[in-house]
């Protein structure tokens, strides 16, 4: 079975769940957006690892169902303060909520979102207890710790944004940096989600980081290479968002280390514009320079150098899992440096 016929099988069923905690009440208005990214659906990969990793480890992929909804909920109202704070204007092939609500409504329809995560988690933590008791208990420590390093991580993608110039930060800061947005939140979290779910040892769970913290990065630096070379089209998000934003990047970075005197010049008095004032011809400048010194490559190479290792940690941590489900979760490692979006 492959990751995709794996995901077909649960994402409705998650996605149904969340929906039965949204109050369906006045005011109207205020619920609709509530809903709004719940509604467009995204790709569910977070929850969709925590029930992959509940059935590699043996546990009842029922019992994932809550823990799962607890998971895509936090990404549906994390994402609707995101898009205000990075002000990216696409989200799922629409416009972002605030762009379509005003910024004041949207955030508040974010926080009201989150209020309902932390029931979902809260019921997700009774109902595991139940089965086992303690389970529940462990799992919402897990979503604790996560969301608090995920804010951790925001906080430190928008302090390195906001340096002045394009020449001081290093790789350790991008990897500090996204270690503590991205590949907890994104990809091993949710996969230690899944194993707990599924009552594993606390030391089998914390072995989970060795190969998805290499798979989490490799993620995120997938993405950053997707903002400079997709569409919007395909992506169903803002591209060139990065750039626009002034985020520093593993691909700024290496352009930094390469370019010319004169470019890199350039490239300073880009990136110390304001958002709004940077031109479209300023942005592909910026973009093409990433192509023209290697630097995409040279994210693309990491990238793919990071979940080969990723995939062999695998081998060798999992090696004992036999179950049906070991296909899918390799593929998800497989794929992750050849998505397009």
């Amino acid at each position: 079975m492959n990751y995709e016929e794996f995901a077909s099988k649960y994402k409705d069923k998650i996605y149904k769940t969340t929906c039965t905690y949204i109050p369906d009440r006045e005011p109207k208005k205020h619920y609709e957006m509530v809903r709004d990214y719940v509604d467009r659906k995204g790709k569910y990969g977070r929850a969709m690892l925590t029930v992959l990793w509940n059935a590699l480890y043996g546990g009842g992929i029922e019992e994932a169902i809550l823990p799962a909804s607890a998971m895509q909920t936090s990404e549906d109202w994390i994402l609707m303060h995101d898009d205000w704070e990075d002000k990216a204007e696409l989200r799922r092939g629409k416009p972002s909520a605030y762009i379509l609500y005003g910024e004041d409504l949207a955030i508040n329809a974010g926080d009201a979102l989150h209020m309902i995560d932390w029931k979902i988690a809260k019921d997700a933590m009774d109902n595991l207890n139940k089965i086992k008791p303690g389970v529940g208990d462990n799992f919402f420590r897990k979503f604790y710790e996560m969301l608090l390093t995920t804010a951790e991580g925001q906080y430190l993608d928008m302090t390195l944004t906001k340096r002045k110039t394009i020449t001081d930060f290093t790789q350790e800061d991008y990897f500090k940096s996204i270690h503590e947005k991205t590949a907890y939140y994104s990809v091993y979290g949710p996969m230690q989600f899944g194993a707990i779910t599924a009552d594993a040892d606390s030391k089998q769970v914390e072995r989970i980081r060795e190969y998805g913290e290499n798979l989490g990065n490799a993620f995120q630096i997938k993405d950053d290479i997707l903002d400079v070379t997709s569409d919007e089209k395909t992506m169903g998000k803002s591209v060139r968002n990065d750039i626009k934003e002034g985020v520093k990047t593993i691909i700024l970075w290496h352009f930094v280390q390469n370019a010319s005197k004169s470019d890199l010049q350039k490239a300073e008095e880009i990136y110390a514009k304001k958002r709004g004032d940077k031109t479209t011809e300023e942005i592909n400048f910026i973009a093409d320079k990433f192509k023209q010194y290697g630097s995409v490559d040279y994210a693309e190479q990491t990238a793919r150098k990071m979940a080969e290792d990723a995939l062999e940690k695998f081998n060798e941590i999992e090696k004992d899992k036999e179950n049906d489900y070991k296909e899918a979760a390799m593929d998800v490692i497989l794929k992750q440096v050849k998505r397009s979006k």
